[in-house]
């Protein structure tokens, strides 16, 4: 094999592992981390994990819509019940991924364009909580209100 093979092929490889990372942590699901890389749940987290990722829903619990668009969350007042179980339901209706991250809770929903996602909560503390979205240039907020 001549080194221009090698080369190509390593930079297939490479190639194919990027793209795979980048759809794996970007746009599925529910992430412990935000796009700085800092833990979502720092309150919570015990193991070194939020309790949070790839959490089904949870059956027979209420359920909290959100909608993201390319400008903003509906509502900008997200309110979720204290101590109990509820799904949170994100709903991108744009055309770029969404997410909404509520640090404070340990929450990080994303959804890609077009679609929705839903992550099972359990038992929150009361408490008033900023929330954003993370991807770059969105400049989204909304705050998450636990009553």
């Amino acid at each position: 094999m001549t080194a221009r093979r090698v080369a190509g092929g390593v930079a297939l490889v490479s190639g194919l592992l990027l793209v795979a990372l980048v759809t794996a942590t970007g746009l599925g699901g529910v992430s412990a981390t935000s796009g700085s890389g800092w833990p979502m749940n720092p309150g919570m987290m015990g193991s070194g994990s939020s309790p949070y990722v790839g959490a089904a829903a949870i059956p027979g619990a209420p359920e909290v819509r959100v909608e993201a668009t390319n400008v903003s969350f509906s509502p900008s007042e997200i309110r979720l019940p204290k101590n109990a179980d509820v799904n949170l339901t994100l709903v991108n209706s744009s055309g770029s991924p969404h997410d909404l991250t509520v640090p404070g809770l340990g929450i990080r929903v994303v959804a890609r364009p077009g679609g929705t996602a839903t992550v099972g909560l359990r038992g929150f503390p009361a408490g008033r909580y900023d929330a954003f979205c993370s991807m770059p240039g969105m400049g989204m907020r909304a705050v998450v209100i636990v009553e």
